[in-house]
């Protein structure tokens, strides 16, 4: 989604939009874009590429952690210090490149996915989602955007998806970006970075999953977003206070140590404790396997029991920790495939990194990478 300022559309113009929502098959460009993705732990930026044949190349990716108190949850407390390390993280991908796609969190926009615009309406698209934007706050204050969603069966109407945000919120990111000294080209949602990336992921298993009904989940640092998908439809959406922090927290109670040593630990880069996988990585699994049960029972609960199962899971995020056993868990607990999504390792890679290093950071890469993708497009 791109947010638009709140400009009045003409009739012809809200036609063009909707005829250039179908360009997914459209192909990938040969742009080089940055996927810029900002956790309370730290930033992530992935640059890719699109190549001949509807490739895509991971150029460079950089991770920088984030000083203690900098991002609380998904809100900025501290602005300056965010930008010089977005500086400092910039400058470890040492790249030409300037274009930055970067995304709200969920729970700062306004998702609406049942508009129906139909053809003889004396309303255009425009004016059918201003509508809809009236309704959480002043049009001047607000930013925007719409797609129309693929169409089923013999209704005349069709579906559109409508995202609006305060203006005051986008642009706190977009001047985030800018200070830096980069160009934001796209403002998108977390959440839909995740569709992106796997609707990436099914292209590259020759839409091996496309029928099926999954959902996606991705741990992030504080937050976990779930997606059940169908069909290249979006059916359902969730997002709970849940993320690799319960991981940070329980190291530091059990071994008494720093947030920062913590993380190292997680990273393989300090040294685990005997008992670290029966005490904290097995403990932590099973939570992360409840909670996926919990969402997925959430998604029971708007279906009929024939209409509520679900085929497979797709793990990703800062808290689907490689080597740590999660998949088998969750998918022993849920009796349903799981694997994990990691995009990046479907790509070409470019980037100067061991394959051992690459499989440790490709799910906490997962929203970077799917910003990226949509540039390409």
């Amino acid at each position: 989604m791109r947010f638009k300022k709140t400009d009045k559309n003409t009739g012809k113009k809200a036609e063009k939009a909707k005829k250039s929502s179908a360009k997914s098959a459209a192909g990938i460009s040969g742009k080089t874009v940055i996927g810029l993705d900002i956790g309370q732990n730290n930033i992530r930026m992935i640059q890719l590429s699109g190549k001949g044949g509807n490739q895509v190349q991971v150029d460079k990716y950089a991770i920088e952690p984030l000083p203690q108190g900098v991002i609380s949850g998904t809100e900025i407390t501290n602005f300056d210090t965010l930008v010089s390390q977005l500086q400092h993280c910039y400058g470890k991908l040492k790249t030409g490149c300037k274009s930055v796609n970067l995304a709200l969190p969920m729970g700062s926009v306004t998702i609406e996915t049942n508009l129906q615009f139909s053809p003889d309406s004396e309303l255009t698209i425009q004016e059918l989602v201003e509508a809809e934007v009236v309704r959480v706050g002043a049009l001047d204050e607000m930013r925007y955007d719409w797609q129309m969603l693929p169409h089923h069966g013999s209704s005349p109407e069709e579906p559109v998806l409508m995202v609006a945000a305060k203006t005051e919120n986008v642009d706190r990111y977009v001047d985030l970006v800018e200070d830096a000294g980069l160009t934001v080209t796209n403002v998108d949602v977390d959440v839909f970075a995740l569709f992106n990336a796997y609707a990436y992921v099914n292209e590259m298993h020759d839409n091996e999953f496309f029928q099926e009904r999954v959902v996606l989940f991705d741990i992030g640092d504080v937050v976990m977003k779930a997606l059940v998908v169908e069909g290249g439809k979006i059916l359902y959406r969730h997002e709970s206070n849940f993320g690799l922090d319960q991981l940070v927290q329980l190291i530091q109670r059990t071994y008494q140590t720093t947030e920062e040593e913590a993380l190292e630990m997680i990273a393989g880069r300090r040294q685990r404790p005997e008992e670290y996988k029966v005490e904290v990585s097995d403990y932590f699994n099973m939570q992360v396997a409840q909670e996926v049960q919990r969402v997925m029972q959430f998604f029971m609960t708007t279906r009929s029991h024939s209409d509520s199962s679900i085929q497979r899971i797709f793990l990703s995020g800062s808290g689907c920790v490689a080597h740590s056993g999660l998949v088998e868990v969750v998918r022993l607990q849920t009796e349903i495939p799981t694997q994990e999504l990691a995009p990046v390792l479907s790509a070409n890679i470019k980037a100067k990194v061991s394959d051992e290093q690459l499989e440790e950071d490709a799910n906490g890469l997962t929203t970077a990478f799917g910003l990226a993708l949509r540039g390409l497009f």
